[in-house]
C-alpha cells in the first residue's frame, strides 16, 4: 500500500510539473488597448464632489474619466458646447481623477 502511494504522489509530481509549459506555450494575448486621450477641445473641472467636462470641439465626442487608481467611469457624450457631470470628485471611491479619454458614447 505505502508503495502504491509513493508511486502515485510521484506521479503526480511529474504530471504537475508538466503542465506550466504545456500552459505557456499558447498565443500571446496583446494586452488590453490604451484608450486616446480626449482631445484639446475638451477640458476637466474636478472638485471634491464631483469631475466636470466641457466640449469647445466642433462635433459630439465620447469621454470618460480615468483616475490615478487605473478605475474608469462610464462614458458620456459631450455635444459642442456642452458642460455636464462625468464623474465622480477626488473624495470619491477612487480619488482624483487623472485625464480624460476617448470612448464610444452609445
Amino acid at each position: 500500500m505505502r508503495s502504491r502511494m509513493k508511486w502515485s504522489v510521484r506521479a503526480a509530481v511529474v504530471v504537475m510539473s508538466c503542465i506550466p509549459p504545456v500552459a505557456l506555450a499558447g498565443p500571446a494575448s496583446a494586452g488590453p488597448e490604451q484608450p486616446e486621450p480626449a482631445p484639446a477641445c475638451v477640458t476637466m473641472y474636478q472638485s471634491w464632489r464631483y469631475t466636470d467636462a466641457a466640449s469647445d470641439c466642433s462635433g459630439t465626442v465620447g469621454v470618460r474619466v480615468v483616475y490615478q487608481d487605473g478605475a474608469t467611469g462610464l462614458c458620456y457624450a459631450l455635444p459642442p458646447g456642452a458642460h455636464r457631470t462625468v464623474g465622480e470628485g477626488y473624495l470619491g471611491q477612487h480619488g482624483h481623477p487623472d485625464r480624460l479619454v476617448l470612448c464610444e458614447a452609445s
